[in-house]
């Protein structure tokens, strides 16, 4: 959702790999290691105004918000941020508060991110 603007061309030409697609027809997408930085580029660009992208990582979680008025805030995922990104998911998804304030068992509730994220997140997950 919200990679609307963003062409299976453009995608290519960065080596990224769509792997499937959603219920809603959001591709599920594989990012080359050496294609991230110009694949967030692009997202910054053609990300439709109102929706976010989430990158998922071993290391780390990246996510990019565009606002309705077009701005962008872009949050690597911590315990510091995670409140603030929580709120934001909550705003952009319509999600409640008490679905996205674990950050990470949220994203682990998409089925593309959830082996994943058990695999290299389990102890943010599964924390008290």
């Amino acid at each position: 959702m919200g990679g609307e603007n963003i062409t299976d061309d453009n995608l290519a030409s960065l080596g990224v790999e769509t792997v499937g697609k959603t219920e809603s027809d959001s591709r599920k997408l594989k990012i080359p290691k050496e294609s991230l930085e110009k694949y967030i580029e692009l997202a910054k660009t053609k990300l439709t105004k109102g929706f976010w992208n989430e990158i998922v990582g071993p290391e780390e979680i990246l996510f990019i918000f565009r606002f309705k008025d077009g701005h962008i805030e872009e949050y690597i995922l911590s315990l510091e941020n995670e409140a603030q990104i929580s709120k934001l998911c909550t705003q952009f998804n319509n999600d409640p508060p008490e679905k996205t304030a674990n950050v990470y068992k949220y994203i682990t509730n998409n089925d593309f991110y959830h082996d994943f994220m058990l695999e290299h997140y389990a102890n943010m997950i599964n924390r008290q």
